[in-house]
């Protein structure tokens, strides 16, 4: 049995995404395919415009065979923990033979080369890093010029410079490259492809194909577009959204968040603010400095952000305080292998013997029924279940309609089984 790999967020689920499925099933001559994926927030330090479980239904009725939850202190990490967190899921199945991702050049031999390069030489390329940030430029900047003077110095690439550059700053592949370091430091017999994406940038707003970014995608319902959504996602896809609307669970976002914020900072004393993760060389003074002119979570985060501090950066270090992520409980995890469980969102029935495989290799307790996972973990991997619960609770406070607004529903959640 071959079983691929694929990390996604699927925030929401589009012809794009479809497009990735596919082609990783025919890259690697797979049988099923094992998804890991965001739960109820994302990488960009957001919310998921629709919860994980309607995420997990649109991906299962897309062709996925099993959806795995990436723990929410991973989710909302950079990427170099994003990527971690879930190759880290991925290798303690114990089952996953391959990982297929996308990236903007989809040429997997440069990819390994400077992943390979940054394992090996992490502290001159920390130094050089330390250097550019000196000099006050944005932190994607000094990331690239450090590493493209080191790989130049290394003699490791022959290549134009634009051309090397432009490869170096592209947002997939820097989580390629991400993804292929955890490979390497988990020692993982995992093998990479990697699947070049079509059309559509990833920050694009704008919907003009079939094939669209999830940000235009977004960006398009908010702006009621909605017949050109449909263009843009699978039907099944579609449909779950719009129904997910018409219940008031969706859609949800970032500013939903300013009055929790305004709150916490309202009512914490600056020294514990420090405690949150990503919350550093003073960035409390800060943040407190304009939370005060600016009342939307979204407005505060461009307030806050420098050169050196990206808003993606700054977004995370915000959605941290709300959620009350701390750098000890992730220290914690991260000091001793990362998630601490394999938690199951859905599975198409016909994947029942990935399941019984799964169960016999897993490295990792499995979470298949939270209530009973919660009551009988205890330790580290308690604590991230507590953080997940309270996450999605925080996440429930701002459904649309006030009657889903729901404490504990990762409690009353049944898994998604797809019967196909």
């Amino acid at each position: 049995m071959k079983i691929v790999g694929l990390i996604t967020e699927y925030n929401p689920f589009h012809n794009g995404h479809l497009y990735h499925l596919q082609k990783s099933k025919e890259a690697t001559g797979a049988d099923y395919t094992v998804i890991v994926m965001s739960g109820n927030y994302v990488q960009r330090g957001e919310p998921a415009i629709v919860d994980k479980w309607t995420r997990t239904s649109m991906a299962l009725r897309c062709g996925a065979d099993l959806v795995i939850e990436l723990p929410v202190v991973y989710a909302t990490s950079s990427a170099e923990f994003f990527a971690f967190g879930a190759v880290s899921v991925l290798h303690n199945t114990g089952i996953v033979d391959s990982i297929c991702f996308g990236s903007e050049h989809g040429n997997l031999m440069l990819l390994s080369q400077i992943a390979h390069f940054l394992c090996d030489e992490s502290k001159d390329f920390q130094e050089n890093l330390k250097k550019h940030l000196s000099q006050g430029v944005p932190f994607p900047t000094a990331r690239t010029q450090a590493l493209f003077n080191l790989l130049c110095e290394r003699d490791v690439l022959k290549s134009d410079e634009n051309e090397i550059k432009s490869f170096l700053s592209s947002p997939n592949n820097i989580l390629g490259i991400e993804y292929l370091k955890a490979l390497k430091t988990l020692g993982s017999c995992i093998k990479p492809y990697t699947i070049q994406r079509i059309k559509a940038p990833y920050h694009s707003t704008d919907i003009e194909s079939s094939i669209a970014s999830a940000t235009a995608i977004r960006n398009t319902f908010k702006n009621k577009s909605v017949q050109d959504l449909s263009k843009a996602m699978p039907e099944e896809s579609f449909d779950l959204f719009m129904k997910a609307v018409d219940l008031g669970t969706a859609p949800i976002y970032f500013d939903d968040f300013s009055l929790d914020l305004q709150y916490i900072l309202r009512t914490t004393p600056e020294e514990n603010l420090r405690l949150f993760r990503e919350i550093t060389e003073g960035l409390e003074n800060r943040i407190l400095e304009y939370a005060s002119k600016n009342f939307l979570i979204s407005d505060l985060a461009k307030a806050v952000k420098t050169k050196r501090y990206t808003l993606t950066r700054i977004q995370r270090a915000l959605m941290n305080i709300v959620l009350q992520i701390s750098s000890r409980d992730f220290g914690e995890f991260q000091n001793n292998g990362g998630p601490q469980y394999i938690r199951i969102l859905g599975f198409r029935n016909t994947a029942r013997p990935l399941l019984k495989e799964l169960k016999q290799c897993s490295k990792l307790p499995i979470v298949s029924n939270f209530k009973k996972s919660y009551k009988e973990f205890k330790g580290l991997p308690k604590k991230m279940l507590e953080i997940e619960s309270k996450s999605t609770d925080i996440y429930r406070l701002h459904a649309p309609n006030p009657s889903q607004r729901l404490i504990g529903t990762e409690f009353s959640s049944p898994l998604i089984i797809l019967d196909q």
